[in-house]
């Protein structure tokens, strides 16, 4: 049976990539994306490099939370069962951009929507195979601090200092699912996958993008760590690890802290109204 795998913002980058390389492997592959124009050529480039793929789309909009619950309700009735979850999307905005809901925008895109869209889609990964949750973190996590009166906005605004918060929080929700979800058989991890030449850089000045261009891998490259995490058999049973280069990484002392962890998970679903697992 073909492994389902849902991606979030699998339109570009690489998250396109790693929706590419699933397809070619034999995955059913289904793509939560915010543009749907570029969601669509998205499909059309991997219908047409793999024709007898299952390929399709869906709207995501995680800059607004009654989004991403009207598209999980809409997920929960079509799909029926994945068994792969990819927190993919994401945003690095160099001035300060708020959601719809008011949160600082890296915070809310690349952190709180995803761990709503999490719980919303447990009940689909109940009934895959050997069901696994993916969390696209960064060694930027390591410049990360959670400061709760940074999450409606920061003055100064300080992009890596937002995306640093973001990504450490990435890791910190992962490992408390595999903690809370070892009964169920759930896995969660969270991953690397190397400085990226994509989409995400594209707020970015000229004159730094020129600095930072010639240190980064291509999105192809990195897209292949994700694929392996997701489908090869060697990672089943695997869970609360933060790999890069295909093998166990550092995390900083913070993203190791469990009382943080825990802290940061009841705090998120008290904003978030949710009930914790």
């Amino acid at each position: 049976m073909s492994k389902r795998v849902l991606i979030t913002g699998g339109n570009s980058g690489i998250g396109l990539c790693t929706a590419e390389q699933l397809a070619a492997q034999g995955a059913d592959v289904t793509l939560a994306c915010r543009n749907i124009s570029k969601g669509q050529s998205a499909v059309a480039r991997i219908k047409n490099r793999y024709p007898n793929a299952g390929v399709r789309l869906f709207p995501l909009d995680l800059s607004d939370l009654e989004n991403v619950r009207d598209s999980a309700a809409s997920l929960y009735r079509e799909l029926g069962a994945i068994d792969v979850l990819i927190n993919n999307a994401g945003v690095v905005p160099t001035r300060q951009e708020y959601t719809r809901d008011g949160y600082e925008m890296q915070f809310g895109v690349n952190y709180l929507a995803p761990v709503l869209f999490t719980h919303l889609m447990l009940p689909l990964l109940q009934k895959g195979e050997q069901p696994r949750i993916l969390h696209l973190a960064s060694v930027a996590h390591w410049l990360g601090r959670i400061n709760k009166k940074t999450w409606r906005g920061r003055k100064p605004y300080l992009v890596m200092d937002a995306y640093g918060q973001s990504k450490l929080g990435n890791i910190l929700f992962s490992n408390v699912l595999a903690d809370r979800l070892q009964e169920l058989g759930i896995t969660s991890n969270a991953l690397h996958p190397g400085g990226v030449d994509t989409p995400i850089f594209r707020h970015v000045p000229k004159p730094i993008m020129a600095l930072i261009k010639p240190t980064l891998t291509t999105p192809e490259k990195a897209a292949r760590l994700p694929v392996s995490l997701a489908l090869d058999p060697q990672y089943a049973g695997i869970s609360g690890e933060y790999f890069a280069n295909f093998k166990p990484a550092m995390r900083s002392p913070l993203a190791r802290n469990r009382k943080l962890a825990d802290t940061l998970y009841y705090d998120t679903m008290a904003e978030l109204g949710l009930p914790a697992l």
